[in-house]
């Protein structure tokens, strides 16, 4: 294996391209330690050494970093991990890695999501949020079926937001307010229930 390319992009973080093709990114720091330039050839023991040791470790890191203040889906771990100009390779062997320690746990983000959002958003629209976070169809129904009863909750405080009295509102007020309500993701005969008046 030889380096082909040593490309310096911010603070002194260099992307090492082996081969034509780029493989991590590492410090001069660390350059310097295994003295390494573009044109030398690299064994597969340093390449190993640099991997496991070098790159995977702060790979780790930053995941744990990222995780530690916010909870994350698989997906938004992975899309952090790749700004970080991480591999796709570097990227599974940390998913594995904080998969097997439960750091990160999409049922259990679902659950905690639903939870949180369950009096303020309709069931369509969390369904759809979670989709946008990669979490998988299974694991959000699942997670339904262990948060959500039912969206009264949340309708009731949707109209409280829009107005303070609906027995004041005007035909046309009412039905734009229908129409905004059915948008967010509530049922049709739901609304209806509480904003009288139309059929």
């Amino acid at each position: 294996m030889i380096i082909t390319k040593l490309d310096e992009i911010n603070k002194g973080k260099v992307k090492v391209y082996i081969d034509n093709e780029f493989h991590f990114c590492l410090y001069h720091k660390d350059l310097m330690v295994y003295q390494l330039g573009e044109t030398d050839i690299i064994s597969d023991l340093v390449y190993q050494d640099i991997y496991i040791n070098v790159i995977l470790k702060r790979a780790k890191q930053k995941a744990l970093a990222i995780l530690k203040y916010m909870d994350r889906t698989e997906q938004e771990l992975i899309l952090k991990l790749k700004q970080a100009d991480y591999t796709d390779n570097i990227i599974a062997d940390v998913i594995t890695y904080i998969k097997k320690y439960h750091y990160i746990d999409d049922l259990r983000y679902a659950v905690n999501y639903i939870r949180f959002k369950k009096e303020t958003k309709s069931k369509r629209q969390i369904y759809g949020e979670l989709i946008q976070k990669g979490v998988e169809k299974e694991y959000i129904e699942q997670a339904f079926c262990e948060e959500y009863e039912d969206e009264d909750t949340a309708l009731q405080k949707a109209i409280k937001k829009k107005t303070s009295d609906i027995n004041n509102l005007t035909e046309e007020e009412k039905a734009k307010l229908i129409s905004s309500l059915y948008r967010k993701g509530f049922q049709l005969d739901a609304i209806k229930k509480y904003v009288s008046g139309l059929e």
